[in-house]
């Protein structure tokens, strides 16, 4: 590789770094197989095996966006023109043995993979896709099947040595993967095919960051129902959000060091969600006023939706105000409704949750009269202890009784049995 070439792609890669931060797709370019920004390679790479050319463009069943837009590039290398569509289009784009030109070009109201088409088409070339990869090329070199050869390809590395991210291929699991590394622990080669090349690059994006320098502990989530993309977006719509991930078949390598705490909690939400209704259901988070996640999911149950609804709560129902709900997107309207009727204020009532005798009985009610209402949130006013109901001074008997409403009666009465003392226990 020439000096030139090099210092286009670490240009490239500095000017193109920070978009790539905040987008998850990129485009790929070579010289034989030239990857330019955003893309963390340095443009050497061989494809193994030659085979019949061909003239005609692949589709695939991957939908990319496809949004209008409105473009006037001028004098623009087709790289960073094919960078740019690339993040549009949510698409990998791979430049196959295509020297680097200038383009010029201007279009208004045309979709994105109209003016890919246009500007690679004016330059002779056409295009292949498989899945979320399009390979861009002279007919007389894309072949049929370029998806299924080895490709050797060179990536570079800014923060976390070559070693350690061989390690983390390795524990990807992809087959049919040759990994080099040499004395430069900034430089490592990989061979494979252009999906396995891509899988690998989006590894490599995840890990080396600044941050990584501290820890690259990872957990693994395995889906077995549901596609990888579809238990990110489920995690994100009830306030878990992926941020550094790599997905490979059916399962997610998370990177998020800070979710790790909570991750007991998130695999029991993946695994009560990785079900075949998950993939088309609706999914939402209804947060609850005057009644518990448990509370709701019980009564909801006695609407009769049947097998259609399914309710999920955290590890203390009994406590907790937000109930997870998976629904047909039709019923989603009559659920809500149900859970505002079911949430609605109800009549308060006075009920006694705790009793004591004895010496500094009294001290011990009041004591736990405050922090039943700090832990509940409920007035400390709804809290009232008895007279002495003994008769006796010297062995008092007082009650701890709450004006409240049935559910936070039941709400307190559960604090008690978790505090070990008073009448927990089933109620309305």
């Amino acid at each position: 590789m020439n000096d030139n070439k090099h210092h286009y792609s670490n240009h490239c890669f500095n000017k193109c770094r920070k978009l790539i931060n905040k987008i998850s797709v990129t485009v790929l370019v070579t010289s034989l197989l030239y990857f330019a920004c955003p893309v963390l390679a340095d443009g050497t790479g061989t494809v193994d095996g030659a085979g019949d050319s061909i003239t005609a463009t692949a589709s695939s069943t991957y939908k990319i966006n496809n949004d209008r837009i409105s473009v006037d590039f001028r004098g623009v290398d087709i790289r960073d023109v094919l960078s740019a569509l690339a993040i549009k289009m949510g698409v990998d784009i791979i430049l196959v043995d295509t020297e680097p030109v200038e383009i010029n070009f201007s279009a208004d109201n045309i979709t994105l993979l109209q003016a890919m088409e246009l500007i690679i088409g004016g330059q002779g070339l056409t295009y292949l896709q498989n899945g979320q990869i399009m390979v861009v090329g002279t007919p007389g070199v894309l072949q049929q099947n370029f998806f299924d050869q080895m490709i050797l390809t060179r990536f570079s590395l800014y923060h976390v040595p070559a070693e350690t991210i061989k390690e983390l291929i390795g524990a990807l699991g992809v087959e049919q993967v040759s990994i080099t590394v040499d004395t430069n622990q900034r430089l490592i080669w990989v061979q494979g095919t252009a999906q396995v090349l891509k899988k690998v690059r989006e590894l490599i994006y995840t890990v080396d960051t600044e941050d990584s320098r501290l820890s690259l502990d990872y957990k693994i989530l395995t889906l077995h129902q549901i596609p990888t993309d579809r238990a990110v977006e489920l995690l994100k719509s009830i306030g878990i959000e992926l941020k550094r991930y790599v997905q490979l078949d059916n399962r997610l390598m998370v990177f998020d060091s800070e979710l790790f705490p909570r991750w007991e909690e998130i695999t029991t939400l993946v695994n009560d969600l990785d079900g075949q209704a998950s993939v088309e259901q609706k999914v939402f988070v209804y947060q609850l006023k005057n009644i518990t996640a448990g509370y709701a999911a019980k009564r909801l149950a006695q609407f009769h939706f049947g097998d259609e609804i399914k309710t999920i709560t955290n590890n203390y129902e009994k406590f907790g105000r937000e109930l997870l709900v998976l629904c047909p997107p039709y019923l989603e309207t009559t659920v809500r409704s149900a859970l505002v009727s079911l949430d609605a204020t109800r009549q308060k009532t006075r009920i006694p949750v705790d009793t004591a005798s004895g010496e500094g009985a009294y001290q011990s009610l009041n004591a736990k009269r405050s922090l039943l209402s700090e832990l509940s949130g409920i007035s400390l006013a709804s809290f009232r202890i008895s007279n002495n109901l003994s008769g006796d001074s010297k062995n008092p008997t007082y009650v701890l009784w709450v004006e409240e409403t049935p559910d936070n009666v039941q709400l307190v009465k559960d604090l008690l049995g978790e505090m070990g003392g008073g009448s927990g226990g089933g109620g309305d």
